[in-house]
């Protein structure tokens, strides 16, 4: 389940604007830029009720499971990642949608704003119909200034406690 992961103070330095949007798409740009999508994605995991980790993540990217769209700027001698977005595509019986994994960064209610029309249409070129995620609360609100609308309740009972 997404939590909110953002430090909303914008840091000195480049403007958000610097940046721009990049699928991670070969293992040359893993190389360059997963260093840095690490410590957003961490920050989403710790957040989260143990079903998967970021090595979990990277593993399953690899594989061409899960895809990884961030939003960078090479200017600094360190390539900056400002925002991550991890998706998996999930089909449907009637159509297909990609399902939010995980999603952390700085500035993160203005660095959605700027680029999810671009993760929209990388979803829709890969006949995606819909865009889907489970969040609590607090994530649910910056999401909603990006279209979303809630549609389920997801309930979870551990049986580890019931079956005591």
């Amino acid at each position: 389940m997404l939590k909110p992961v953002e430090n909303v103070e914008p840091e000195a330095g480049l403007a958000d604007e610097q940046f721009e949007p990049l699928l991670l798409s070969t293992q040359e740009l893993y190389d360059k830029y997963w260093a840095q999508c690490v410590p957003h994605l961490q920050r989403c995991v710790d957040n989260i009720n143990g079903e998967f980790t970021v090595d979990d993540i990277y593993a399953r990217a690899l594989r061409g499971e899960v895809f990884i769209i961030i939003a960078k700027n090479d200017t600094p001698e360190v390539p900056e990642v400002r925002l991550v977005i991890a998706l998996e595509l999930v089909q449907y019986p009637q159509f297909n949608a990609m399902n939010v994994l995980a999603l952390g960064g700085k500035n993160l209610r203005h660095l959605i704003k700027l680029f999810w029309k671009d993760v929209c249409g990388w979803a829709k070129i890969c006949g995606v119909k819909h865009i889907e995620c489970l969040v609590l609360p607090a994530m649910g609100k910056i999401l909603q200034s990006a279209g979303f609308e809630q549609k389920y309740v997801l309930m979870r009972q551990d049986l580890t406690e019931v079956l005591k």
